[in-house]
């Protein structure tokens, strides 16, 4: 197979075809370059960028970013929730539909958002690094919003609907409380340090939707279940293991430590 054919295989044949004209779904290569930006500003430009230079506040940017992403992710929670889950589709193994009916139809966009959201939310670590709160910029942070904004993709290319969209809805709901609570954090010290008992109760509402996802994901592997783009049920459990064993190392090491302290 030569790589013309490869290509065609790939992006085209395997693809879903009433996502094709979406932005940035035609290949990976513009969201590739994305998160090569992401990587490289992060990593290398914006910390040299910053070395003499003092951290900036951006108090009024955090409460306009964080509030806009909380309404964000509870209007896509509501979307996708809204465009299958309230009337044909179960919690159990569903086919992924192609067809052009207003709800699949409708649900393929909303996955789009999703896609969308996590490019948007790429911002957390350039406010990091502009805030020059590198420890923050840590392997998990980096692997997390560059992983989840290439399964996001994935997800909107080949598998917009059916089972596969379960696992945004439990996401969003969790950025709903995230991002409320970076807003609340954003209004200064005093509210800060009314709400810092709170913040060991984000990573483990965090453990626990990942919890949830490999549970519903689980469903797929099984051989009475075919939702077709059965290659997702892997890389998903993989992905979603890998996460719950990531958050509950960073969250022994961040609260553990402090109750023994």
């Amino acid at each position: 197979m030569d790589i013309a054919k490869a290509y065609h295989y790939l992006f085209d044949e395997m693809a879903d075809p009433r996502v094709a004209n979406f932005p940035l779904m035609r290949d990976p290569f513009p969201t590739l370059l994305i998160l090569l930006a992401y990587l490289s500003f992060v990593l290398h430009i914006g910390p040299r960028y910053m070395k003499n230079r003092k951290p900036y506040q951006l108090t009024n940017f955090l409460i306009v970013y964080n509030t806009l992403l909380t309404i964000a992710n509870g209007l896509v929670f509501y979307g996708l929730v809204t465009s299958g889950y309230t009337t044909n589709l179960s919690l159990g193994c569903e086919p992924l539909n192609i067809s052009y009916d207003p709800e699949p139809l409708r649900m393929a966009a909303w996955v789009w958002w999703v896609f969308l959201l996590k490019i948007i939310e790429l911002g957390d670590t350039i406010i990091f690094v502009l805030r020059k709160k590198y420890n923050q910029t840590s392997f998990l942070h980096l692997y997390h919003h560059s992983s989840t904004l290439l399964l996001a993709w994935i997800a909107c290319k080949y598998a917009p609907g059916g089972m596969w969209t379960f696992i945004m809805i439990p996401n969003c709901m969790v950025h709903v409380i995230m991002y409320a609570y970076y807003l609340l954090a954003a209004l200064g010290p005093e509210v800060q340090e009314k709400i810092m008992p709170w913040k060991k109760y984000i990573t483990r509402l965090q453990m626990v939707q990942f919890t949830i996802m490999l549970m519903h994901t689980c469903q797929a592997l099984m051989p009475s279940c075919d939702p077709s783009r059965k290659f997702l049920a892997l890389l998903y459990t993989m992905q979603e293991v890998l996460m719950f064993y990531m958050f509950w190392g960073f969250y022994k090491k961040a609260y553990s430590r402090k109750k023994v302290a």
